[in-house]
């Protein structure tokens, strides 16, 4: 069940209180983060109500995935769009710490449903990273797309894309985009279609 929604202006105080304690009140620093957060939920497909249930979802099971006993669950990625939870991260097949995450994100409250995108091995963190930096430039590069819309992360140069967009021609283009990009080994698409 969906929060009430509530106005953007309460949305955007709300992320400047939150964007001043981080940013230890430096005003450049809270300005650029208010906009940047402000823009990203303006054109985010989902309602504020629904990015705010699925903020505290994510918060939920990284806190529970952060107190597990089980070795491996602290560095597991949480994405939740619309109540579907994605986890990423690297984790060997069979592994306690995949089985203890999906466990953890389905006892969650308003967890639609909860998908995997678990790799055996990383070659590089900073290949990762370059390669997800590369594909954020891409997205933002290509006018026709919003590139807030859709997160990606990459393991080993395997990539998983995930966000909420308004149609499959939306989502095929993000898609096609991130397949473009170097050292990009194979693309798996989280992303929903706003109608569907």
């Amino acid at each position: 069940m969906a929060t009430p929604k509530i106005s953007v202006r309460v949305f955007a105080l709300k992320a400047l209180a939150l964007a001043a304690a981080g940013a230890g009140c430096n005003p450049y620093v809270t300005a650029a983060s208010v906009a940047y957060r402000t823009y990203d939920a303006a054109t985010d497909r989902r309602t504020v109500g629904t990015q705010v249930d699925d903020s505290e979802i994510e918060a939920k099971i990284k806190a529970a995935l952060l107190a597990s006993p089980v070795s491996g669950t602290g560095s597991i990625k949480v994405f939740s769009r619309r109540g579907v939870v994605v986890l990423t991260g690297v984790v060997p097949p069979g592994g306690a710490a995949g089985k203890e995450a999906v466990r953890i994100a389905r006892s969650t409250e308003q967890v639609v449903r909860v998908e995997t995108f678990f790799v055996r091995s990383e070659r590089s963190v900073t290949d990762d990273m370059a390669i997800e930096a590369r594909i954020k430039a891409a997205f933002v590069g290509d006018p026709s797309l919003q590139s807030s819309q859709v997160s990606a992360v990459a393991y080993g140069g395997h990539v998983a894309l995930i966000g909420v967009v308004d149609d499959s021609a939306t989502a095929r283009k993000f898609i096609d985009d991130a397949r473009a990009v170097a050292g990009v080994v194979s693309v798996r698409s989280y992303i929903q279609v706003s109608g569907e």
